[in-house]
């Protein structure tokens, strides 16, 4: 399972490969993501939950939107939803 992290993210990239996560460039990693996270969302889409869940099954994508939230918060959602193996 890999998570793409959109540029800027450095810390959070970091600490998620240290966890032992499989983690590309946002946008560099293929089709098997199961995790994006992002940054710096527009202004005209700020009420958006920073979780959204996107596709079913085998092709299903969390989104997190990391504009908002702490480091330690964007972990503890890669960890609720998607578990190393």
């Amino acid at each position: 399972m890999k998570i793409a992290v959109q540029t800027g993210l450095g810390n959070i990239m970091d600490t998620l490969k240290g966890k032992g996560y499989t983690v590309v460039p946002y946008r560099e990693g293929g089709t098997d993501i199961k995790v994006t996270i992002i940054n710096d969302v527009d202004q005209e889409y700020e009420e958006i939950e920073p979780i959204s869940f996107m596709g079913e099954g085998d092709s299903a994508m969390v989104v997190i939107d990391a504009t908002k939230l702490s480091q330690e918060q964007v972990v503890k959602y890669v960890e609720k939803y998607a578990p190393r193996a």
